[in-house]
């Protein structure tokens, strides 16, 4: 849609507002409530907004990075989560997760070419992209921490792609006006854009978590990134340098390890406990 001429404000003010209008019509047919409170309205206002920022930050990225490699950095946003948890609520991270930011960052610092990779990486992109992460991880500390944490993941949903889909309306109005879909192909990527990308995606990994548990799912999810640079680099034909490959891999093992970091703790603590059992009956018999 980009090669066609339509920008970024366009292109995500329709995917927004054609998502929220199919998750309204879910929201009927399954007869899920859309009603929230005046605080709940401003609190999904400023989610909405933050959204904004997060979606419309990745969308410049793509003109400044490869699609694989701006997901990879925008997928960092699980640092960034522990790192608000510690700074506002005094969250201490376990040390596996330290051990996984420090990772990631490494993984960074390769995808940024500081250990000799021979194509640079645009550090306005690399800037703008890896603001996306924050956005996304201040997004979701807010849905964990306010009002509209039991509001259902429909509503919440609806509420924010509708408050996204006016700012980018707004937005498109101040950089030339909202553009039309003139390419009848187009109409057809974007329905696809707001269907598959943006309310099957939300709806089954809501379902996931309820079937297989958020761990799981989680792991699943981490694997985004990886997918994005298969893409990118079978249909896309974008570049691929060694550098590249070490900090891509980094990244995702850093995002497992996250997402690990619960059940590897509790198999560690375990372990500890019997060894200590063990040791225990022994001076026992003794």
């Amino acid at each position: 849609m980009m090669k066609h001429g339509l920008h970024s404000p366009s292109i995500l003010a329709y995917r927004f507002l054609f998502a929220a209008i199919m998750l309204f019509i879910i929201a009927q047919v399954r007869h899920i409530s859309l009603r929230v409170t005046h605080k709940q309205l401003l609190i999904l206002f400023l989610l909405g907004l933050i959204y904004t920022c997060s979606a419309w930050g990745l969308q410049i990225g793509y003109l400044f990075l490869t699609s694989g490699i701006a997901t990879v950095i925008h997928f960092t946003y699980p640092v960034y989560v522990i790192i608000l948890m510690l700074l506002i609520y005094k969250q201490r991270p376990h040390k596996l997760t330290i051990i996984a930011i420090s990772i990631a960052f490494l993984g960074v610092a390769f995808i940024g070419g500081l250990f000799g990779s021979s194509e640079a990486v645009s550090m306005i992109g690399f800037t703008i992209v890896a603001m996306t992460g924050l956005a996304y991880a201040s997004y979701l500390v807010i849905v964990n921490k306010s009002v509209v944490r039991d509001l259902n993941s429909i509503t919440l949903s609806f509420w924010a792609l509708s408050s996204s889909s006016l700012a980018f309306t707004c937005i498109s109005f101040f950089s030339g006006g909202l553009q039309p879909i003139s390419v009848p192909t187009d109409w057809i990527l974007m329905l696809l854009l707001a269907l598959l990308c943006t309310v099957v995606a939300n709806i089954l990994m809501v379902a996931g978590v309820k079937k297989v548990g958020s761990t799981i799912t989680s792991v699943l999810g981490a694997l985004e990134p990886l997918t994005a640079v298969l893409v990118g680099f079978l249909v896309f034909e974008e570049a691929l340098n060694a550098t590249r490959v070490i900090g891509i891999a980094l990244i995702v093992f850093s995002v497992l390890l996250i997402a690990l970091s619960g059940r590897i703790a509790y198999i560690l603590e375990v372990q500890k406990l019997k060894r200590r059992h063990s040791k225990s009956l022994k001076h026992f018999q003794m």
